[in-house]
């Protein structure tokens, strides 16, 4: 089976994300986080460009400005302000990334009992990348112990669901592309203020331990 661009690029931005299970480090998983959203932005321009849908080149742009350069920019810098550089996890990061292999495999058995999706092998594989990014991002919420690495996996899953919609129903109107990404950006914004405030207050950014906080 020979891929092409639409098939390379979704698939491609999946196994960036699984990859990401593997690394203890922050600053690799960020730049990882970048590389698998700027494939998105190609796959919204190759669709824009396929559709003759001029505004999702615009989104793309917006994409490219806020989740590529200014997201890991900016959760670059809270990294280092709270001196925080690597999450060992709750689950050692091998497993996680077999883990994060097995769900693609999933993902594509999933999209197959798609409605529509038996002869759209095009679709089929897309909605594949797409299902296994919202997995992925679900497997590091659930399988990291840092807040950080929490914010991370919230903006796989968030890729997840962009690449979905683009792919399986061409996006969405501009104006709500545009407000989704600026409320990404604005919660990004919003929790590296907390994990300043959480480090702050107990010394550490672990969720694992702040579960145990009980009323003195």
């Amino acid at each position: 089976m020979v891929l092409d661009e639409y098939e390379i690029l979704a698939l491609g931005a999946a196994v960036v994300a699984v990859m990401m299970l593997g690394m203890r480090h922050l600053r690799p998983a960020l730049a990882f986080y970048a590389l698998c959203t700027f494939m998105i932005v190609l796959e919204t321009i190759l669709v824009s460009f396929l559709q003759k849908e001029v505004h999702l080149f615009f989104v793309a742009i917006g994409i490219l400005v806020i989740k590529v350069v200014g997201v890991p920019l900016f959760l670059n810098w809270i990294m280092k302000r709270i001196d925080v550089r690597s999450d060992s996890g709750i689950m050692a990061p091998p497993i996680s990334m077999h883990a994060g292999i097995m769900m693609l495999g999933v993902s594509y058995l999933l999209a197959s009992q798609l409605p529509g999706m038996t002869s759209d092998i095009d679709g089929r594989l897309a909605a594949t990348g797409a299902m296994s990014l919202i997995f992925t991002g679900v497997l590091i919420m659930l399988t990291r112990k840092i807040a950080l690495s929490q914010i991370i996996g919230f903006l796989v899953l968030e890729n997840g669901i962009y690449l979905f919609a683009l792919t399986q129903a061409q996006g969405m109107p501009m104006i709500v592309e545009m407000g989704i990404l600026l409320d990404v950006l604005a919660a990004v914004m919003i929790s590296g203020l907390l994990l300043f405030r959480i480090k702050k207050s107990f010394e550490h950014i672990d969720v694992t331990q702040l579960t145990e906080l009980r009323d003195i």
